[in-house]
């Protein structure tokens, strides 16, 4: 009996312990905190013409009900004068250290560069694999971006197959650097797919001017990809 009196003083010694330690530790810290809300206007993908100036479609931010955009810290490294593309970054922080984030990505394009532009590509470009055809059923989004040295950047020559059309993001599309020479479109770097660490095995391609029109056959994982892209 003496010893079950001893054991149940010793507990109650411990968690009076450990309470008061846990009292000491939260001193000065908020039982709770109020979240920060942080809100594009417009939208978080946007083109712009080279040599123009970017106008930021703007922003609201509130903390409990409360309007605290003028809060909101905004970076960004926009280069108008230079296609590519380019990220605006928000963020706000609250007294407790919690973060509220958002992001807009902004393309620079040369509107007059025949080649240059967002494309997309015809729904009824297909894969061709062990003889069975399958359309690609919509039109996904590709940029294709001068370099300024005769080449191009184009952001997937499997036409976004995998990384929309799958919805696997952008480590399964197949970027790579081409360039036109007579119409015809040479890879002359990259062409691999990140995500899977391998590449095309081969690859044929037109560019018709006239039309803006890229008409490809990218040979990859034992399937052919025969893909048209139309400028947008």
């Amino acid at each position: 009996m003496k010893k079950n009196i001893f054991y149940t003083m010793l507990i109650a010694m411990v968690t009076l312990l450990v309470t008061s330690c846990g009292d000491k530790e939260s001193e000065g810290k908020s039982r709770f905190t109020y979240y920060p809300v942080l809100e594009l206007q417009g939208d978080d993908f946007m083109v712009i013409d080279k040599g123009s100036t970017f106008q930021d479609p703007g922003f609201t931010a509130t903390l409990n009900g409360e309007d605290v955009s003028s809060e909101v810290n905004v970076q960004s490294n926009i280069n108008s004068d230079k296609s590519g593309v380019y990220t605006v970054v928000y963020s706000i922080v609250n007294s407790d250290g919690i973060a509220a984030n958002a992001r807009r990505t902004v393309v620079v394009l040369d509107s007059s560069n025949a080649v240059e532009g967002l494309y997309y590509t015809t729904p009824t470009s297909y894969r061709l694999r062990e003889g069975a055809q399958v359309t690609y059923g919509d039109s996904f989004q590709l940029l294709v971006i001068d370099n300024g040295d005769g080449t191009y950047s184009a952001d997937d020559l499997l036409g976004g197959w995998y990384c929309q059309r799958a919805g696997y993001g952008d480590k399964y599309a197949m970027p790579a650097t081409i360039k036109i020479q007579d119409g015809v479109v040479i890879i002359v770097g990259g062409g691999g797919v990140a995500g899977w660490s391998d590449g095309y095995s081969a690859f044929e391609g037109t560019f018709d001017a006239a039309t803006s029109t890229f008409n490809l056959k990218t040979t990859y994982a034992g399937m052919d990809f025969i893909q048209t892209w139309v400028k947008g």
